[in-house]
């Protein structure tokens, strides 16, 4: 996976420090496909940063005790606002 100029603004506006995320012995980025789902998702550490940052923030929730996540209301309005992503258009 290959990060584009903004990467460093978009991950730096989450709190995402990349540099630091590229130090960890995991993997950096990486495009997993979701075998549940059987659509791509962003794996690796910069996947799994991402992920609790958005946790954090209530922007994901998890469902019951599963791995499934669900998107908040508050993580909708915050993605369209902050990012210019409609999350309903994304759905399959």
């Amino acid at each position: 996976v290959a990060l584009g100029e903004r990467a460093h603004d978009v991950f730096g506006a989450l709190a995402i420090d990349l540099d630091a995320v590229a130090a960890q012995r995991r993997q950096f980025a990486t495009a997993c496909n979701d075998w549940t789902e059987s659509r791509p998702h962003l794996g690796g550490a910069l996947g799994a940063a991402l992920q609790r940052c958005l946790l954090r923030a209530n922007w994901l929730q998890r469902r019951g005790g599963t791995r499934a996540l669900r998107i908040t209301r508050v993580g909708r309005e915050a993605l369209r606002d902050r990012f210019a992503i409609d999350v309903d258009a994304l759905a399959p």
